[in-house]
């Protein structure tokens, strides 16, 4: 139960965040402004799994974040949803897992898979599982 008060109040504070980005910015949003305060939010809420979060991060950015047709509004509604449900499946909790696919999934093994030698191996064993789960393996 608690990990899911860990992940709404990380949901929380992204939107706080995005909310505050734009009271200051005569209501626009930017996400080249807000970039560095949600890849440090999302990387303290996972702490546990070092570089890993940066990784996982970055895949987000890259996959969904920068690809999409207007920047500037990101993160989506869509995509704060979905950065959630990466921060869940980190900290070994199946909330929001549904809105993870099949892509995801694959490519989370193949971080963690680079990553396997610098987890603890407990967390290494429950993002395994998660992941054997997912057919990711």
């Amino acid at each position: 139960m608690e990990d899911m008060t860990d992940i709404n109040k990380f949901l929380s504070d992204m939107q706080k965040s995005l909310k505050h980005d734009r009271q200051n910015n005569g209501g626009k949003s930017d996400y080249n402004r807000v970039k560095n305060d949600l890849r440090r939010l999302f990387e303290r809420n996972v702490a546990m799994v070092g570089e890993l979060a940066d990784s996982v991060y970055e895949y987000w950015e890259n996959e969904y974040i920068y690809r999409s047709a207007d920047i500037k509004a990101e993160p989506s509604e869509e995509n704060q949803n979905r950065l959630v449900a990466y921060l869940a499946f980190l900290e070994n909790s199946d909330e929001f897992q549904e809105l993870i696919s099949d892509a995801d999934w694959n490519e989370f093994g193949r971080l963690v898979n680079f990553e396997a030698e610098d987890l603890d191996v407990d967390v290494l064993q429950d993002l395994m599982k998660i992941l054997v789960s997912k057919g990711a393996y």
